[in-house]
């Protein structure tokens, strides 16, 4: 064999090495892509996994049976509490006793003349009464004067109102903000609601208009809280989709976002419309804020950071979901290091049930926290080489390129571990899009951003939203030019609780 076809043999195994290299490459992408769909679809979504530590069984079956190795028994003990006498059966709680009764008095079918009364037999079941509907009717006596021959008729003014010269009341208006952005339910879905339990037609546009000026009312409310939460020294920031038809329709729509910040400290959640999620919208919300910054480390937030000099803070959250995917992928890395991961929470959890103070939180993370921190770090670099492109090393790389990032929480006690509190934030919004699907405008964006704004800060300060939006969408039209800060939903108190 000639020494050139000698050397296009080895050029041509080399090609042929190369090529076998980015199809096994591109089958693992692939089989990835697999698992990952397989899971969305017939799988268990939940991060939620079972510690591999303190010797318990990791079981891998593949259709072997496993059965139980033989061995001694070992008797255990436990202690049992006596049921409680005083709790109904079957687990169920009592109805609450600030619901109004109505007693009906069952006699007994047999004769009872000679008998003696024992005692009673009480069975309590919830009854619901359809909404009702009521007018008010603002009643104004109209006096006539006469002065230098001239009959003039005077009448008091009305006092502002939610609606002006509108037919629907304060309460009315709350519900359709209520129904939209809490309930999840379009506008034509509630008018068939209202039309069924008042028995009067009410038409869709009537209260999509209604929702339109009461979240117009409660722009004002969002604006003061606006200027609260960017005075704050920590803020959390996210953003999801939402479509908006294109004016006029023609049946297109534009997909648009909800930029969402929450200041933790201050129990404040605001939405915001934008057209599209950049760098020069991010720092315009943002305005003269400074602090910590913590996101999901979208690309777009660490230049945002430096360019407002904010101090940029990481989720654990999105950390430990790269491991949790990477699963199906690389089992035995992706369980270590969740296995790493999940004391940090425990940590967390700790901090919670014991109410601890930001001071207390940061002593307990720096005393636990800083160490298991540290460790995962540690296995991140030890295990980084690996296939570049395969999920485990995602994981790894997302780890180790925002380690500082990730473990700003254990400078600050007021700093949480993660946005999951932004996010669950969100989750009325990702709701809400299954069941009215777009928004009909870009001003109805707008509008649903304060809604979700109102109700979502209501929320966080566990307010009864009915009661809040009843209360101040009827005073708001008072005091528009003055001071409104005790309607906050911070501030607010109810009414009927001060009395």
């Amino acid at each position: 064999m000639s020494t050139a076809t000698i050397e296009a043999l080895i050029a041509e195994n080399a090609v042929l090495k190369a090529e076998n290299a980015r199809l096994s490459s591109l089958l693992a992408d692939v089989t990835q892509q697999l698992e990952w769909l397989k899971r969305q679809i017939f799988g268990q979504k939940s991060e939620r996994t079972i510690s591999t530590a303190d010797g318990q069984c990791n079981l891998d079956i593949d259709g072997v049976p496993i059965s139980s190795p033989a061995g001694t028994t070992t008797p255990v003990s436990y202690s049992r509490k006596n049921p409680d006498a005083n709790k109904t059966p079957h687990g169920r709680d009592e109805i609450p006793a600030h619901i109004p009764r109505v007693t009906i008095e069952i006699g007994p079918d047999y004769d009872a003349t000679d008998m003696e009364k024992v005692g009673e037999k009480i069975t309590e079941q919830l009854e619901y009464i359809p909404p009702k509907f009521f007018v008010n009717r603002y009643v104004r006596t109209v006096h006539a004067t006469t002065k230098n021959g001239q009959r003039t008729l005077i009448c008091v003014d009305l006092p502002p109102l939610c609606i002006d010269k509108g037919k629907l009341g304060p309460t009315v208006v709350a519900q359709t903000i209520i129904s939209k952005c809490q309930d999840h339910i379009p506008h034509y879905r509630t008018a068939q609601m209202i039309n069924r339990d008042c028995d009067m037609s009410i038409p869709e546009s009537t209260i999509r208009d209604a929702f339109k000026q009461g979240t117009f009312l409660l722009g004002a409310i969002v604006n003061r809280l606006n200027e609260i939460a960017l005075k704050s020294n920590y803020l959390q920031m996210d953003e999801s989709t939402l479509k908006v038809m294109i004016q006029p329709t023609q049946g297109k729509s534009q997909l648009g976002y909800m930029i969402v910040r929450h200041a933790p400290l201050e129990k404040i959640i605001l939405f915001d419309y934008q057209k599209t999620r950049n760098v020069e919208r991010g720092k315009k919300l943002l305005g003269n804020f400074q602090g910590t910054l913590q996101s999901d480390g979208l690309n777009l937030y660490p230049i945002i950071c430096k360019d407002l000099n904010l101090t940029p803070a990481g989720c654990m959250d999105h950390c430990r979901r790269g491991f949790d995917k990477a699963l199906t992928n690389d089992k035995t890395r992706a369980t270590q290091a969740l296995d790493l991961i999940r004391p940090l929470y425990a940590v967390e959890e700790t901090a919670r049930e014991l109410s601890l103070s930001a001071e207390a939180r940061l002593a307990l993370r720096k005393e636990k926290s800083v160490s298991l921190f540290q460790s995962f770090i540690d296995w991140c670099s030890e295990n980084l080489k690996t296939a570049p492109k395969s999920p485990i090393s995602k994981a790894i790389i997302y780890a180790l390129d925002r380690k500082t990032e990730l473990g700003r929480f254990l400078e600050d006690g007021n700093i949480e571990i993660s946005d999951i509190m932004i996010e669950n934030g969100i989750r009325p919004l990702a709701v809400g899009r299954k069941n009215f699907l777009f928004a009909g405008s870009e001003d109805g964006a707008r509008n649903l951003a304060i809604g979700y704004s109102i109700i979502g800060t209501c929320i966080k300060n566990g307010l009864n939203e009915r009661k809040y939006l009843n209360h101040v969408l009827a005073e708001l039209p008072k005091r528009m030019s003055q001071n409104f800060d005790d309607l906050l939903p911070t501030n607010w108190k109810d009414p009927e609780d001060l009395k």
